[in-house]
């Protein structure tokens, strides 16, 4: 198996791109700008200060519309951009399965974008720990800043595995850009109203099941990503993660995370494999 080059070289040509890194560059100021706007002073306002910053400000502003956009721009030319380039018939002359290309190419770019988003946090972490120092702000949770960090680049992962799989399944980029941003738009613009008029359509059909229609919308939303991870990580700031209340929901958006990383991958694979190149 040779998927471990293929990721190194991906990963290495994201990281050293000039549009990753302008994005770098974009969001950590973005953030840094906010970090800097929103500092409530005076005591006990610790967990405030960094929940705040993190699942209002940054979340709602700035990850859950920009991180997918990035993930989607970094993969969605994957392989349909080497397939119209005709680089890609000279990758799989290499000891190079399909398969090694379409999970090599999630791996290593999905690394270079997790990368990013470290490096997107990094500013604005040292500018709220100089303002903890200077007194400007009470106190900074840097426990919590990390850990929503972790969550922001899972969701990263996640658009990338989704675009990479568009890729492999499309035959030119503008087709897996179209199916990429159709993903985009669904999951992070309008899924609250198309579930919200699919449960109003379908009340007929789940009123006889053993199943209630609130337990259909939570269901709904664990399934999309982007709440999935907001679930996540608002339980984790919460110090609830993988506890209490939302312990069922909470375990539904772990397992869709993971399924919308493996499943458009396959997906992508299954048509790639049985193209023409």
């Amino acid at each position: 198996m040779s998927l471990a080059p293929i990721a190194k070289k991906d990963f290495q040509d994201a990281v050293r791109s000039r549009g990753m890194l302008a994005l770098v560059a974009l969001f950590s100021l973005l953030v840094a700008a906010f970090a800097v706007v929103v500092r409530p002073t005076g005591q006990g306002t610790e967990q405030f200060a960094t929940e705040l910053l993190l699942q209002f400000f940054v979340g709602r502003f700035l990850v859950t519309p920009l991180v997918p956009l990035v993930g989607i721009v970094v993969g969605y030319n994957a392989i349909s951009g080497e397939r119209e380039s005709g680089s890609l018939k000279l990758l799989l002359s290499l000891p190079h399965s399909r398969a090694d290309v379409v999970f090599g190419k999630v791996i290593g770019r999905g690394a270079a974008l997790s990368l990013a988003v470290f490096t997107g946090f990094l500013l604005p972490g040292l500018v709220l720990f100089a303002l903890e120092q200077t007194g400007a702000l009470a106190a900074f949770n840097v426990g919590s800043f990390l850990g929503y960090t972790v969550f922001a680049a899972v969701l990263g992962v996640v658009f990338v595995a989704i675009s990479v799989g568009f890729s492999a399944a499309a035959s030119t980029q503008r087709r897996a850009l179209i199916g990429s941003v159709g993903v985009y738009v669904l999951f992070v613009l309008l899924w609250s109203a198309v579930t919200g008029q699919f449960l109003n359509a379908a009340s007929g059909v789940i009123d006889p099941l053993p199943v209630s229609q609130q337990q259909v919308s939570v269901f709904l939303q664990a399934a999309n990503p982007t709440s999935g991870v907001e679930l996540l990580s608002s339980a984790f700031l919460g110090g609830q993660l993988l506890a209490g209340e939302t312990l069922n929901q909470q375990i539904s958006a772990v397992s869709m995370l993971v399924f919308w990383t493996i499943a458009p991958p396959l997906v992508g694979l299954w048509t790639f494999d049985a193209a023409d190149l």
